[in-house]
């Protein structure tokens, strides 16, 4: 098959989107198709094959970009290919620019919602949340309503989705992770480079430093681990709009690492001994897996998107939005071996029977077919 794959996020921006797209794109491709990518434009980004750019402009939250949908831009390109189908990761504009190709061409449209888009409408700056989320939600029912399949990761973001009132067909497909390259991640000189004496426990974050992730709850939550065991660290690697006014606040211990890039950050896994998560805002959370196919528990709060990742009591915890709740489960963790080391052996088996490269691509394909 010719697969054109329209986001408003990709290389070299860096995102759980991003990552989720590449994948695909290379289980994809391991099963003989070709997949062309159209994205917005980077200042400075190296020229990259298959992958065609849209004029942007900068967006109010860091590094991201607006698409600018040329109409009839690449149509051509379309054509001449000969595309079996159109998949957008995007309802917006060239969610929109997409679909109007895809009717042109006669051929069937596919959309993956990666986001729970009212959970960032503090990116927008005069409306209120509640007429933001309001307008989100009409505006997602009516773009789903017109794809011809659907693409959720977990049951949670489907039923959300039905809730709102969408009657196009939604198949719940948990995005994918390249097993190899976690496989050959390398810790040696991580814990070196930040100064973290041998022997100490170290918990990781990685992300976003932003308002949706809820940040604070960890910092508050690891002081209080901090306060009954001294030599645990906690490294934050990520970046974002919240990182100056967070490192003010934080307790002794942590590490704020910054932006780290795929598969580089594999690595920092690897160094870690718990993966811990609090943001509310997640359709999937795709870090939640690569933590699993780095073979480290997880600890996260209870929240839609999470709770369908992570196995309670099997690969890691799920905890109420409590900071008592949720270092107790920590320390726990870390004081048990025997605990961790079952739950670190779950997390592969998850890993590998859920979130392969290869499952993922094989379930899209299928998807393609179908819909073909």
């Amino acid at each position: 098959m010719n697969i054109a794959f329209f986001s408003e996020s990709y290389k070299p921006y860096l995102s759980g989107v991003t990552n989720s797209i590449e994948t695909l794109k290379k289980g994809l491709e391991g099963l003989g198709h070709k997949v062309m990518v159209f994205s917005p434009s980077y200042p400075g980004a190296d020229k990259m094959q298959d992958v065609y750019r849209f004029p942007s402009l900068p967006a109010p939250y860091p590094g991201y970009r607006l698409t600018i949908p040329v109409p009839g831009k690449y149509f051509g390109l379309l054509k001449e290919t000969k595309i079996d189908v159109i998949h957008s990761h995007s309802p917006y504009q060239l969610g929109l620019l997409s679909m109007k190709y895809a009717r042109k061409l006669n051929v069937p449209f596919v959309f993956t919602m990666h986001t729970m888009l009212g959970k960032y409408m503090h990116y927008v700056p005069l409306i209120p949340d509640k007429l933001l989320d309001l307008i989100s939600s009409r505006y997602i029912k009516g773009f789903c309503n017109r794809c011809d399949r659907v693409i959720v990761p977990t049951q949670k973001v489907k039923e959300q989705l039905s809730s709102i009132g969408i009657t196009s067909k939604i198949e719940i497909v948990p995005t994918g992770i390249d097993l190899s390259l976690a496989a050959a991640a390398d810790p040696s000189g991580i814990r070196g480079k930040y100064g973290i004496p041998d022997g100490a426990k170290l918990l990781i974050f990685v992300g976003r430093l932003a308002k949706e992730k809820n940040i604070t709850f960890l910092l508050k939550a690891f002081e209080v681990i901090r306060s009954r065991n001294n030599n645990v660290y906690f490294i934050l690697a990520a970046r974002g709009p919240m990182e100056a006014e967070l490192r003010k606040t934080a307790p002794k211990g942590v590490i704020f690492a910054g932006e780290i890039s795929y598969p580089k950050v594999l690595d920092y896994y690897a160094a870690s001994d718990i993966f811990v998560f609090s943001s509310l805002s997640e359709t999937q959370g795709l870090v939640l897996a690569e933590a699993m196919a780095s073979g480290i528990p997880q600890v996260a709060v209870a929240a839609e998107g999470v709770s369908d990742v992570v196995r309670d009591g099997i690969t890691g915890f799920l905890t109420p939005l409590s900071i008592e709740e949720f270092s107790k489960k920590i320390l726990g963790l870390l004081e048990d071996r025997d605990l961790w080391t079952t739950m670190s052996k779950a997390s592969k088996d998850a890993a590998r029977s859920d979130y392969s490269k290869e499952v993922f691509a094989r379930k899209i394909e299928l998807i393609y077919k179908n819909v073909i």
